[in-house]
């Protein structure tokens, strides 16, 4: 783990604690974990979704769009006005998928070069 950045490695050695005021959404396929996704407290009228991940093998069957769906949902339900997330510029499928779900280009909270930011407010 000392290839990962410090702000990784505490989701990762204590992910209770690390997301304990965050919602984790998870994919199963029977018993097994096949994607999550982690929406963020609200503050100051929004949430970032974080953390997207489907299992390589289970991609393109609909899980990350159901769960950024599930995601929506839950931030309309909380009358949570704003999603963000941010995704590297090099993962063009994932921009596709985050436009198609209504998502726009922003201006970047993250000074992290190579970084896209995106939101949708309902």
């Amino acid at each position: 783990m000392t290839e990962l950045p410090d702000r990784y490695r505490a989701e990762i050695s204590d992910p209770r604690s690390a997301f304990r005021d965050d919602l984790v959404l998870m994919a199963f396929s029977g018993d097994a974990p096949v994607g999550c996704l982690v929406v963020t407290a609200a503050v100051d009228g929004r949430t970032e979704v974080k953390r997207l991940w489907t299992d390589p093998g289970f991609r393109g069957r609909g899980i990350a769009s159901r769960l950024i769906n599930a995601a929506l949902a839950d931030a309309e339900e909380r009358a949570v006005p704003t999603v963000r997330l941010s995704v590297w510029k090099w993962r063009t499928g994932a921009i596709a998928l985050h436009e198609r779900l209504g998502f726009t280009h922003t201006q970047p909270w993250d000074g992290r070069d190579q970084l896209v930011c995106m939101e949708r407010t309902r």
